[in-house]
């Protein structure tokens, strides 16, 4: 759950104005997906699910505000968005799986850099510095890996889609 809080919120502002709402919606989609957590089906991508549950939210906070009047335009224009946002939110999560799997295929010693500098957010100077090379040498393996790791995803995509 903690993972797609970012992915939800964005979801959600597609669907709401206020930003009060959106945290309001938030809060409740969030326990709404903890008392179902057993129903949800791992074989599914928890996001489209999530994201489902976030829609059913936001009409129920239409209906509760009386604006009734409105939410049959409401929903399919909410089913629409939903949809849309939902396809987003899976892609980005398939990247981010397959960039996972990517990054695990290099060796340990460019792992440990990757973590450093991205994780750790230790800068390119002070890497270069612990590991013997000038800025510029680290920032192009950096540079090289990056390209390297895009490739990885984009062929895992390719092959995704075309099999």
């Amino acid at each position: 759950m903690a993972r797609h809080q970012l992915p939800l919120t964005a979801f959600l502002r597609t669907l709401l104005r206020a930003h009060a709402d959106v945290d309001d919606v938030l809060q409740e989609t969030n326990l709404v997906l903890w008392r179902k957590r057993a129903e949800y089906d791992i074989e599914r991508p928890f996001a489209t699910w999530a994201c489902r549950i976030a829609q059913l939210q936001v009409l129920s906070l239409l209906k509760s505000r009386g604006q009734k009047t409105h939410v049959s335009l409401s929903e399919q224009l909410l089913e629409e968005l939903a949809d849309a946002s939902r396809q987003q939110i899976e892609q980005a999560d398939r990247r981010y799986e397959e960039l996972r799997r990517c990054v695990q295929k290099l060796p340990a010693s460019q792992q440990s850099l990757l973590r450093s500098r991205y994780q750790q957010n230790i800068s390119v100077a002070d890497l270069a510095q612990k590991h013997g090379r000038t800025p510029q040498a680290l920032a192009m393996m950096l540079y090289r890996m990056r390209n390297l790791l895009k490739e990885c995803v984009e062929r895992a995509l390719r092959v995704e889609v075309t099999g």
